[in-house]
């Protein structure tokens, strides 16, 4: 009796047939639905996409077979051995608007979440630097955590989950904390970072971030005042002067200004 061959762990698995039929029948079904679409559309005389031109039917047909499988597969725990999952695939297809809008939604949230996760590690590196003490490295941390909250706050246009635009509003607020807390050692790099955050957030519709970053430049720019220490004071002059000028909300334009002219004052 020859001996069974060994099983090589490296070699690539195989998905099982039955998960391959079941596939095809929620992509088959959800193409029925985009096809059902374009059938009803052309009946009622409901607008098609122009831009799909003589392909729009089977077009909708594949969008109908994806929206099929991101409500199968992505937004429900679907019973793929039950004809009510096909028929909910064919009726995905049918309203393939809505699921595609939910299954972008959640790319965009988990795309968030990560985003989120980064600043609040680079958070935590400014703590660290800011407790050491060393110069250096709070402005590799500065210039490390700057990106990683203007990429956040870029993202929030795209957001309708309020929890995840609270999560960027917080997260881009502890920044700003730290990056006030890191002046006094790296002041170039933090209000210049300052600067970037209030831009991105007021050009990304979160004023009250923008905001905030103002009134931290305008917190080290009366300490740099009060210390007599001429040279800071003006980088933070300058910095408002050009956040004025480069955002686009009227608020943050204002106390902006109001806050260089204050400065400027001294």
């Amino acid at each position: 009796m020859a001996a069974p061959s060994p099983v090589n762990a490296n070699s690539p698995k195989t998905i099982p047939t039955a998960v391959l039929v079941q596939l095809a029948g929620v992509l088959a079904a959800g193409a029925t639905g985009g096809l059902l679409y374009w059938v009803l559309a052309k009946f009622t005389g409901t607008s098609l996409p122009t831009v799909f031109g003589d392909w729009t039917a089977l077009i909708l047909m594949f969008i109908g077979a994806m929206a099929a499988a991101f409500g199968v597969f992505l937004l429900t725990a679907s019973d793929l051995s039950a004809i009510r999952t096909y028929i909910f695939a064919a009726v995905c297809g049918l309203s393939w608007q809505p699921i595609m809008i939910a299954a972008q939604q959640l790319v965009v949230n988990k795309t968030v979440t990560d985003q989120n996760s980064q600043v609040t590690d680079q958070v935590q590196q400014i703590q660290a630097a800011n407790t050491s003490g060393d110069q250096q490295q709070i402005r590799t941390a500065v210039q490390n955590t700057v990106p990683a909250v203007t990429n956040a706050l870029s993202l929030s246009p795209s957001v309708t989950d309020p929890q995840k635009k609270t999560e960027i509003e917080n997260n881009s607020g502890n920044a700003i904390s730290e990056l006030q807390s890191s002046a006094a050692a790296a002041p170039t790099a933090s209000v210049d970072g300052l600067k970037t955050i209030s831009v991105t957030a007021a050009n990304s519709g979160e004023s009250n971030v923008a905001l905030r970053a103002i009134q931290s430049l305008d917190s080290i720019g009366s300490k740099a005042t009060t210390e007599n220490n001429v040279q800071v004071a003006h980088t933070v002059r300058d910095s408002l002067l050009a956040l004025a000028r480069e955002v686009h909300d009227p608020s943050v334009q204002k106390q902006a200004q109001a806050a260089a002219t204050k400065l400027a004052e001294h």
